[in-house]
Parts: structure tokens; C-alpha cells; sequence
């Protein structure tokens, strides 16, 4: 529910893997999930000006475009989009990895991580869990 208007009804495993409203997403999980600005030109998608593969295809339509990936899905990489490391939080079993693209925090939670504040690193977005919202609806026709 977001102010006073359900946004979406389903079992909890429902909501963390499809959420359709980026509130879903980000309320849902610990960390919630990264709300990304982003564009679509021709079926194409980018985030501070780097490709972005997601779940497609993309539905038509205009609006406040964003991309959705959970930090579960997203890793320390050799290629991707570039970032510099902000904070390294421990938290048991996993790390979670802060890192600034542009003026953008991503959250990565990874299972052992050897880099440091400061570091520059490479981020990778798993595909078929990265979705395109517009409005802070899902705009990606096989998450719904």
C-alpha cells in the first residue's frame, strides 16, 4: 500500500521477484532495490550513459524512466559500468557494496568482496532481473 492505494497483492516471493511499482521494489528487501534513472531510445537502454541488457521486451510509452535490479543481482565485475566504491558494509554472510555512478548510489550485495572505499570497479546488471519502470510502473512486458 502507498499512500492509501494498494499497489500490488500477491505472495511475498511474487513481490520480491516482480514487483510492478518501484515502492514494491524498494520496500520489499533488505537492501531494497536500486531505482536507477535511466532512458530507452529503440529498444536500447542506458544509465549514465553506459548499456544496460534487461528483461524485454519494453512496452511503448512515455514517462519518468527507470530501471529496477535488486542489489542480489547485481555484481563486481572486469566490465560493466564503471563506479567508485563509497561503502563496504559486512553483514554477516554477505557484503553489501555502495558504489557512486554519477551521482547515483547502487547497492550490490555480494557474498565476499576484497575492495575497499574509494576503489573504482565495474558493476554488472543480471538481465533477466533488471526491468525498465516508467511513471514507477513496470514497463517490461515478461515481468508482468
Amino acid at each position: 500500500m502507498r499512500d492509501g492505494e494498494i499497489v500490488q497483492i500477491g505472495t511475498p516471493i511474487e513481490l520480491f521477484e516482480r514487483p510492478q511499482h518501484t515502492f514494491v521494489g524498494h520496500f520489499i528487501g533488505s537492501p531494497g532495490m536500486n531505482i536507477l534513472p535511466a532512458s530507452v531510445t529503440d529498444e536500447h537502454v542506458t544509465f549514465e550513459s553506459q548499456a544496460v541488457a534487461v528483461e524485454g521486451p519494453i512496452t511503448a510509452g512515455s514517462g519518468r524512466t527507470e530501471i529496477g535490479v535488486r542489489p542480489e543481482f547485481v555484481s563486481l565485475s572486469t566490465t560493466g559500468v564503471p563506479a567508485r566504491v563509497r561503502k563496504v558494509s559486512d553483514v554477516g554472510r554477505h557484503a553489501v557494496v555502495e558504489a557512486m555512478v554519477g551521482n547515483t548510489v547502487v547497492k550490490a550485495v555480494v557474498d565476499e568482496t576484497n575492495v575497499e572505499q574509494g576503489a573504482e570497479i565495474h558493476l554488472a546488471f543480471r538481465a533477466d532481473q533488471t526491468r525498465v519502470y516508467r511513471d514507477g510502473w513496470i514497463a517490461t512486458e515478461a515481468a508482468k
